[in-house]
C-alpha cells in the first residue's frame, strides 16, 4: 500500500511538471508575433534604392504629402499578397523609366525567419521567389505574413459599395485561410467564362431573353413556332452544356467562399462587436451579418442545393447577359442598437464600425495563427479623434506597427512606448533611432 501511494504521488508530481511545461510552451507561443525584419528596395516607385532595418515593435514613419510615406507602406503589403492595394498593374510600382523593379523582405513567422524576393517587370508580369525557391502559386505566399492595413478609404467601409465590403473580407480571409483563396480563384474563372457565353449571346440575340425555345422578340410577337425559327437566330445557339459545367464549377467553389464567410463574419461580428461596446461606453451594440443571394445551406447537400438556385436562375441571368446570384453579389450589414449603420449612423459611428472591424481582424489572426500580423496605419490617426486614436494604440501592444503620417500628437507617441522614427523626404529616408 505504501508503495502505491508513493507510486501516486510520484505520478501526480510528473503531472504537475507535464502541465508546467505546456503552461510555459503556451507562453512562449502566445509572445511569437509575426515581423517584417529589413526590406531592399530597387527602382520602386520613388525609390532607386532603399535599405532599412525595423523595430520589431513600433515605426513611424513620418514627412509630408507626395514623399514616399505609402510607397513603403506598399512594398510591405506587396511581401504578403504579391500585389499593391493601389493598383492591379505591378508595372506602376516600377520607377518611371526603369525595365523592372525589386522588393526584398525578411520576414519572422512562427518563429521562422524567411525572405521573399518579388522581382517586377515592365510588361506586368512578377517573379517571386521564398528562399531563393520561386512560387508559382499565390498561395505558397500568402500566410507567409500576414498584414492589416487600414487607410483612410477603410473609414468608407460602411457607406462604400457592397463590392469594397467582399474585397475587405477576401484580402483578409485570403491571408489567413489560403483554401479561401484556392476557391475564390476557382470561383472568379467559371464566374468569367459564363458571364462572357452568356454576354456573347445576349450581343447576338439583344432581344432574346429566354432559352427554352431561342425565339427573338420579334418571333414571339409574331407567334412563330418553335420550328420557325429565324436563321438569324440559329446562327447562334446557346450552348446548355457548356452553362451546366460553369454552374457547377461556380456551385462548388461558391459554397466553399459562401460559408468561410458567414463563419468569419460570425467571429467579426462577436469581436467587433465587443470593441464597438467598450468604446462607446456601453452605449452602442454593434451587430454584423453576411447577406447572400442564395439560401444558403451548410452540410453535403448544399452544393447540390447552391447549384439548384443557380440553375433556375438561368432565364434571368440569359435576359439580363450576367450572372445574377451567387456570392459574387453578396454584401455584409452593420446594425447598431439594431438600425442600419449604413442608412442610420452618423459619420462618427461609422468610423468607429471601421476601427472596431480592424481590431477584430487583429484579435481573429491572433486566434487562427497563434501569433498577431502586421499592422499598417497608412495616414489613418489624423482621421480619428484623439480618444479614439488612443484606444486604437492600446488594443496593439503585442503586434509590429507601420505608421505614416504627417505629424503625431506626442500623447499618441507616449503611449506608443518606444520604437523608431524615419523621416521621409522625396524617397530619402533618415532613422532617428528612438522618439
Amino acid at each position: 500500500m505504501h508503495c502505491f501511494l508513493a507510486f501516486k504521488n510520484s505520478l501526480k508530481n510528473c503531472q504537475k511538471c507535464v502541465l508546467k511545461s505546456l503552461f510555459c510552451a503556451s507562453k512562449l507561443c502566445n509572445n511569437r508575433r509575426m515581423k517584417i525584419n529589413s526590406i531592399i528596395l530597387e527602382n520602386f516607385r520613388n525609390y532607386k534604392r532603399l535599405e532599412l532595418d525595423f523595430d520589431d515593435s513600433r515605426n513611424i514613419i513620418v514627412g509630408e504629402n507626395a514623399q514616399g510615406k505609402t510607397n513603403l507602406i506598399e512594398a510591405i503589403y506587396l511581401t504578403a499578397f504579391a500585389k499593391s492595394f493601389r493598383t492591379s498593374n505591378s508595372a506602376d510600382l516600377i520607377s518611371f523609366g526603369e525595365s523592372q523593379g525589386r522588393v526584398s523582405t525578411y520576414i519572422t513567422s512562427e518563429d521562422i525567419d524567411k525572405n521573399i524576393n518579388i522581382v517586377l517587370r515592365s510588361d506586368g508580369k512578377k517573379m517571386i521567389k521564398k528562399d531563393g525557391k520561386v512560387i508559382r502559386k499565390t498561395t505558397e505566399l500568402l500566410n507567409n505574413v500576414v498584414v492589416i492595413i487600414f487607410s483612410p478609404d477603410d473609414l468608407r467601409i460602411i457607406k462604400d459599395s457592397p463590392d469594397r465590403r467582399r474585397n475587405f473580407i477576401n484580402r483578409e480571409l485570403s491571408q489567413m485561410r489560403p483554401m479561401y483563396y484556392d476557391a475564390l480563384k476557382r470561383y472568379n474563372e467559371a464566374l468569367r467564362e459564363k458571364n462572357a457565353l452568356l454576354k456573347g449571346y445576349f450581343n447576338v440575340k439583344k432581344k432574346t431573353f429566354t432559352r427554352a425555345d431561342n425565339l427573338s422578340l420579334n418571333d414571339l410577337q409574331s407567334g412563330a413556332a418553335a420550328d420557325e425559327r429565324s436563321p438569324y437566330d440559329n446562327s447562334r445557339r446557346f450552348n446548355e452544356e457548356m452553362m451546366d459545367i460553369y454552374d457547377r464549377q461556380l456551385a462548388d467553389s461558391g459554397y466553399e467562399i459562401i460559408r468561410f464567410r458567414k463563419e468569419f463574419v460570425e467571429m467579426l461580428s462577436s469581436e467587433a462587436g465587443e470593441i464597438m461596446h467598450k468604446i462607446s461606453g456601453g452605449r452602442e451594440d454593434l451587430k454584423i451579418e453576411y447577406k447572400t443571394t442564395c439560401d444558403f445551406v451548410t452540410g453535403p447537400e448544399g452544393r447540390e442545393i447552391l447549384f439548384s438556385q443557380i440553375y433556375h436562375n438561368r432565364d434571368r441571368d440569359i435576359y439580363n447577359g450576367y450572372a445574377s446570384i451567387g456570392p459574387h453579389r453578396d454584401d455584409i450589414e452593420f446594425y447598431i442598437n439594431g438600425k442600419d449603420a449604413r442608412k442610420y449612423g452618423s459619420q462618427g459611428q461609422q468610423r468607429t464600425i471601421a476601427l472596431s472591424l480592424k481590431l477584430a481582424e487583429i484579435r481573429i489572426a491572433r486566434q487562427m495563427l497563434d501569433e498577431p500580423p502586421v499592422l499598417l496605419l497608412d495616414d489613418v490617426l489624423s482621421e480619428l479623434d484623439l480618444d479614439r486614436q488612443k484606444f486604437l494604440v492600446s488594443e496593439i501592444d503585442d503586434v509590429q506597427l507601420f505608421i505614416t503620417s504627417a505629424e503625431l500628437n506626442d500623447e499618441v507617441i507616449r503611449d506608443l512606448r518606444g520604437g523608431t522614427l524615419f523621416r521621409i523626404e522625396e524617397g530619402s529616408v533618415t532613422r532617428v533611432d528612438k522618439y
